[in-house]
């Protein structure tokens, strides 16, 4: 996909971070946008933003957790925009901490944002998108963690890890659908979003404000929402399913030779290239 004018994004996890610069680009290159997002206040400031830019914008509050929101916002969608052309399943939180300190109930919140949230995107808009017949793309937010394993992040790897296989696994099967229909897994690095803030263990900040002010800003390494959401594109253009916003390959050979050679796991802290 290359022609984005007048066609429809759908952005969930829209209120803030990737989400948020992905839903301004999508107005710059003339898509009309609907965000979906728990946190409704954040999500009309930015609607009234995208309108500015003269486009068509649905600002919905939705859990991604629950089928019922999902699909009732896909309703909406169509009612009220159109077919879906761009579908960023992207919401996402995190938790860190030791593997055998997190509870049942920790974990099934996690399980259900993180992956069911992508499942239930997944099921609420893909099956009009492969009946339109129109050319259409898939993008689903993993992370670095969708391939590598760290210690204090078991929940949000096994989410992502699990986003990557279901990823994986839906552009194998819509590959042999007669609509042509592009699936991608964005694995971001290091990007300056709240995400980020809870990693370093401190207070996040309001993420509307220029990502210079970001208290990450000055942090090797790390990028702006904004420089993630180009990324996006540039792969969209390209067909491309795995969109890498800090190339790691050196790195990620090393941990597949070890893989490969039977090695036990190590772990070194993620060198981009």
């Amino acid at each position: 996909m290359d022609d984005f004018k007048d066609k429809l994004a759908v952005v969930t996890g829209a209120a803030s971070g990737i989400g948020r610069a992905i839903a301004l680009r999508c107005a710059e290159e003339g898509m009309n946008v609907a965000l979906a997002d728990i946190s409704i206040d954040k999500l009309s400031s930015l609607a009234n933003q995208l309108r500015a830019k003269g486009v068509k914008v649905l600002a919905q509050e939705v859990d991604v957790s629950s089928t019922t929101s999902m699909q009732n916002f896909a309703k909406l969608c169509r009612a009220e925009l159109g077919p879906v052309d761009l579908l960023f399943n992207n919401a996402g939180i995190l938790r860190i901490g030791q593997l055998w300190e997190h509870t049942h109930a920790e974990w099934e919140t996690m399980l259900s944002i993180n992956v069911m949230g992508v499942v239930n995107g997944i099921n609420a808009f893909v099956p009009e998108m492969i009946s339109s017949g129109r050319h259409c793309h898939i993008v689903n937010t993993g992370s670095v963690g969708s391939l590598v394993a760290a210690p204090g992040m078991a929940q949000y790897t096994a989410c992502k890890m699990a986003v990557r296989g279901i990823t994986e696994c839906l552009a194998h099967e819509l590959a042999g659908e007669e609509a042509t229909i592009d699936v991608s897994l964005l694995c971001p690095g290091p990007v300056m979003t709240s995400i980020a803030n809870d990693i370093m263990g401190i207070e996040s900040t309001n993420e509307e404000i220029d990502s210079s002010d970001h208290m990450m800003a000055d942090q090797p390494g790390f990028i702006t929402p904004e420089q993630c959401a180009a990324c996006v594109f540039e792969a969209i253009k390209a067909r491309k399913f795995w969109i890498f916003s800090h190339p790691f390959t050196g790195y990620y050979k090393e941990q597949t030779d070890a893989i490969l050679s039977g090695s036990n796991p190590t772990y070194a802290e993620v060198e981009f290239d």
